[in-house]
């Protein structure tokens, strides 16, 4: 009898469950919070429901799946007065209390009622049971996006930051890697009390830093920042050292992962006109690939090696090594730019591409300031990979405790000042239309399902994207997808 009714039961509440989520998105779509989840599971059988002009994407039995997923405790690492680290892991445990009262015999077959329940259950475990990797079959998610591989239009010149601190607590030194683990190549090594900079902190385990000529990945569990790196500093002041390097930063993959330093960026002028064709090199020999040709009286800056026989400059966006013999130097070349002036003079022909010139970052300075639209670009792209693991809430715009697609996006953008509609279809029509081929890192894609843009992610470069996709996965970086139809710019280049 027990059984019997406990069946009835179960049933009578998943018809309450079904019917209550039902109603809950009726609620949603009428105060305007609308915003469509991705496409769902393959196989799945889905049906556009259309309210208003607003239309959602649900399960044949019209339910919504709206599960969060609370983002993980980080470790707090201090260091106490004696230098010695002292790591506390804070976990939070929620543990789910029963109803005291409930009778000794239906604690005993709950195991069975619920295995009889087994079919009546399978429905809701079919519509919340929606993994990451299942939101599309183009759609699979990157785990470890690698920034170094975004390209930001012709743009390479670094952008100087403020300083974020760091210092070594680790007794043993670190070391610091090429890419997120230590199964990577050594890029550089660094002592106990070693100072570093922080460049990009959004990763649970691995900080992105640099110090000295070092570029590369720090466990965070070997260092200290905030207050206590700096009151290291104060203390210890010179004895902090910084990163011995191990790689030549010419074969390191991460030196670029960012193209912002703490290092002075832009220099004075230092002026050099061709005395008759000069070809620049990408190294210090004639044997050398040349990656750009000065004409007869064509402006270069020297950047390094000033006296020496091989000078670094830089012609517009050729970079490389010039044999000094070639140049017109010093009084003479800044006379005649001044009595021309700079615009007069012509530059050098770019004949390999910054990006794939290696000498291009034999120093980080350069005449002028990188492109704003590209530091602003960069900028956003790291904004929003931080709020990855966090939860997605239909009708939301929390970039902390959850947001929907479009809510997303509008968020991450009101940061940097543009204010673009709230649902994705607004957002469409608002941005300048461009091919996907053409999207830079920042731009918006659009998801079209044949009656209406239904979804929106960022583009964060090399094919892939950060989206709010939907309440099992939540904030996500993954591959474009399928049914995205074209990209969308806000910022202007």
């Amino acid at each position: 009898m027990i059984k019997l009714h406990r069946k009835k039961f179960l049933t009578a509440a998943l018809c309450f469950m079904l019917a209550a989520s039902a109603h809950l998105c009726v609620s949603a779509s009428e105060v305007g919070a609308l915003d469509e989840d991705m496409p769902p599971i393959p196989g799945e059988e889905t049906q556009i429901e259309t309210v208003g002009e607003e239309s959602e994407i649900s399960t044949e039995d019209g339910t919504v799946p709206d599960e969060e997923t609370q983002p993980a405790e980080e470790e707090d690492i201090i260091l106490d007065e004696s230098g010695e680290e002292d790591i506390i892991d804070e976990e939070e445990s929620e543990t789910d209390t029963e109803d005291e009262s409930e009778e000794e015999s239906e604690e005993e077959s709950e195991s069975e009622s619920e295995s009889e329940s087994e079919d009546e259950t399978e429905l809701i475990l079919e519509v919340v049971e929606v993994t990451q990797y299942a939101l599309d079959t183009d759609l699979v998610p990157i785990p470890e996006y690698d920034m170094s591989k975004v390209f930001f239009g012709d743009e390479y010149r670094f952008t100087q930051v403020d300083k974020k601190c760091a210092v070594v607590c680790s007794k043993e030194g670190c070391q610091v890697y090429e890419g997120k683990g230590d199964t990577y190549r050594v890029v550089g090594e660094m002592d106990y009390y070693g100072i570093c900079y922080v460049l990009k902190d959004e990763e649970k385990e691995w900080v992105y830093i640099e110090s000295g000529n070092v570029r590369g990945f720090v466990n965070r569990g070997d260092i200290v920042t905030g207050d206590v790196a700096n009151r290291i500093i104060s203390v210890r002041g010179d004895e902090l050292t910084e990163a011995r390097l191990t790689l030549a930063k010419t074969d390191n993959a991460a030196f670029t992962y960012t193209t912002t330093t703490v290092n002075q960026v832009v220099v004075d002028k230092v002026y050099a006109l061709a005395a008759g064709s000069v070809n620049i090199y990408e190294q210090k020999k004639t044997t050398a690939r040349v990656t750009g040709q000065l004409p007869e009286g064509g402006l270069c800056y020297i950047l390094e090696d000033t006296g020496s026989d091989w000078v670094y400059v830089e012609s517009g966006d050729a970079r490389g090594f010039v044999q000094t013999g070639s140049l017109i130097r010093g009084d003479e070349a800044a006379a005649r730019v001044a009595q021309s002036g700079e615009e007069s003079f012509a530059r050098a022909q770019v004949l390999i591409s910054p990006r794939d010139n290696r000498a291009c970052y034999y120093t980080l300075t350069s005449v002028q300031k990188a492109s704003t639209s590209q530091t602003l670009r960069e900028t956003i792209v790291n904004y929003a990979l931080q709020f990855v693991g966090n939860p997605y809430v239909w009708g939301g715009t929390s970039l902390t405790h959850g947001a929907d697609c479009s809510g997303f996006v509008q968020t991450i953008y009101a940061q940097f000042g543009y204010y673009i509609p709230r649902v994705t279809w607004d957002q469409a029509a608002y941005c300048q239309r461009i091919p996907i081929s053409e999207a830079l890192p920042g731009d918006l894609i659009f998801y079209f399902d044949g009656s209406t843009i239904y979804h929106v992610s960022m583009y964060i470069g090399n094919g892939a994207v950060v989206q709010a996709a939907n309440s099992r996965a939540g904030i996500i970086t993954s591959g474009i997808g399928g049914n995205a139809v074209y990209a969308g710019r806000v910022i202007q280049n």
